[in-house]
């Protein structure tokens, strides 16, 4: 049983790293395969309901891994600048390592498939959703207002997906070297 878990676990980190490299539809089967090193039988005995059911599972893993890594920061900052310029400076750490290749986990899917597939956009909205979540308990954490936390983390979040888009476009990291300033400054305003 531990084996058909790990090809699974396998396939899923697999096609989430590929879809956050070349996006769903530049993503074949074969290609999360190989990457995964799952035989094909494997693919269909976990993923009944083929490559969007892959997608969704692998948003969803991607999603997870951000929030934990958020609530991580805001656990181990003593107060919301620190907080908020470590999430962007991560990214911008992630991404400078990758080579400008790994834009954000989810936005690569969901900008390419949200208006084609119910199942994909509930995904993408459900990792994004909570990514702000946590990002406001973060905030309210520091002393802001659950009202404004929430506003803020809207924001904040904005600023570092757009400011991860431009990186990546770019391939330089001062965009979000920007973005790290601004969230510096709705930190201020927040707490």
């Amino acid at each position: 049983m531990a084996k058909a878990t790990d090809s699974k676990e396998k396939t899923l980190a697999a096609a989430a790293l590929l879809f956050r490299r070349q996006g769903f539809h530049g993503t074949a089967l074969n290609d999360v395969l190989a990457t995964a090193g799952s035989p094909r039988g494997s693919l269909y005995f976990h993923f009944p309901g083929g490559k969007e059911q892959i997608g969704e599972a692998a948003l969803d893993l991607a999603g997870e891994a951000v929030r934990v890594k958020i609530a991580r920061a805001a656990e181990l900052s003593p107060n919301a600048k620190t907080f908020l310029t470590g999430i962007a400076r991560a990214m911008a750490a992630d991404l400078k390592e990758s080579d400008f290749c790994n834009g954000c986990p989810i936005a690569t899917t969901a900008l390419e498939t949200a208006a084609q597939s119910d199942v994909l956009a509930a995904a993408a909205r459900r990792a994004f959703q909570s990514w702000e979540q946590e990002v406001a308990r973060g905030l309210a954490r520091f002393g802001a207002k659950p009202d404004y936390a929430a506003i803020a983390a809207t924001a904040i979040l904005s600023q570092i997906e757009g400011a991860l888009l431009l990186a990546r476009t770019y391939r330089s990291v001062e965009p979000l070297r920007r973005a790290e300033a601004a969230v510096k400054v709705l930190a201020k305003m927040a707490c």
